[in-house]
């Protein structure tokens, strides 16, 4: 059982929970910077950034999600390997050319039922901790 443990990334004089983690594409791997989001359904990344990868992310199913100002964004979920720290799982992972955040979105699905999150906001740290595979999460 992994513990991964992050220091937020200073933005503009504040701290903010800001990691690296590295996505796979069919022919590499990309390392990015996203936002530790725990109101965020997905994850979400910049359209620009696997269309430089040459991966056609429009052939993933297309959602819309509604964001901060009330709009709703279309955004292409894919199913790609995620690695936080030595941690792969496998994530749907959204790209929209609407994101419009400057930063690429660590959402819920299929990362926060994966590890036990702690955000210690006092000392701008961040901790996964890796849940078991075979740990029983049912509260029976």
């Amino acid at each position: 059982m992994a513990i991964i443990r992050f220091d937020y990334k200073k933005i503009r004089g504040t701290y903010q929970p800001i990691i690296p983690i590295g996505i796979k594409f069919p022919d590499c791997w990309v390392p990015l910077e996203v936002y530790i989001d725990s109101g965020a359904e997905y994850t979400v990344i910049e359209a620009g950034i696997a269309a430089g990868m040459g991966f056609d992310y429009r052939q993933g199913k297309k959602i819309y999600l509604q964001v901060g100002d009330g709009s709703l964004i279309p955004v292409y979920l894919n199913l790609l390997t995620v690695q936080l720290g030595s941690v792969r799982v496998l994530c749907r992972v959204g790209f929209s050319d609407r994101l419009n955040v400057n930063m690429n979105i660590l959402g819920k699905t299929d990362i926060f039922d994966k590890f036990e999150i702690c955000f210690l906001q006092s000392q701008h740290k961040l901790t996964f901790k890796e849940i078991p595979e075979n740990s029983d999460n049912s509260d029976n």
